[in-house]
């Protein structure tokens, strides 16, 4: 691909910025033939970041920790279940027109739906933007979930139900669905809410 003056930017800025989305919309945009790029970028200030990609004219963009709750404020536009869930993670710039939308809480449903175990209930580690989407999931799969946050982290060892972990912490388990992007389960979550973000950046479907 060659880029040039009508290249679209699209990127990801988070605390700790990885290769997932480089590698999956960089190789998505050539397989469509769509003249764009995505970078991976470092950011925790939400108002700095609105500033930059409003000047550099980004196409849109995907959030990770600490700015899905901060970036709310500076946006024009929220989607509904983003609203609900009270976390964005993902931006569209429509002509300078900044909408939010949250692309987590489908991730996690694809990739519950797919688990061949029947899951009655979870306990969710941590309470910021990834848990509340994994509990807006909870709710439309209508499994029970509880929130484990620090003042009850001793809990742990004591818990013999599913334990989704929506923090950046290392933790050990038997039943365990660790979301960080780095690990086995945390890849296809991230892959699964990708694919609806190519969707929502597009408009078409990733197949």
């Amino acid at each position: 691909m060659i880029i040039n003056k009508e290249t679209k930017i699209y990127g990801s800025f988070s605390n700790n910025p990885g290769n997932n989305g480089c590698i999956f919309f960089n190789e998505a945009f050539q397989r469509y033939n769509i003249n764009a790029i995505y970078k991976s970028f470092y950011s925790t200030d939400a108002e700095k970041l609105i500033m930059s990609v409003r000047h550099l004219n980004f196409s849109g963009f995907a959030l990770s920790m600490p700015l899905k709750i901060q970036i709310m404020k500076y946006l024009d536009k929220i989607d509904d279940a983003a609203l609900e869930i009270g976390a964005v993670n993902t931006v569209v710039n429509n002509d300078g027109f900044l909408i939010g939308y949250n692309t987590d809480w489908k991730g996690v449903y694809d990739f519950l739906s797919s688990d061949l175990k029947i899951i009655n209930k979870i306990s969710i580690l941590g309470n910021g933007g990834f848990s509340k989407s994994i509990q807006y999931t909870c709710n439309k799969l209508n499994i029970n979930y509880e929130i484990i946050t620090r003042d009850s982290w001793k809990e742990i060892s004591n818990i013999k139900n599913t334990i989704f972990n929506a923090t950046p912490v290392d933790v050990k388990h038997e039943n365990l669905i660790d979301g960080r992007p780095f690990t086995d389960t945390g890849k296809i979550i991230a892959k699964f809410q990708a694919i609806e973000q190519f969707k929502i950046y597009t408009g078409l479907n990733y197949e």
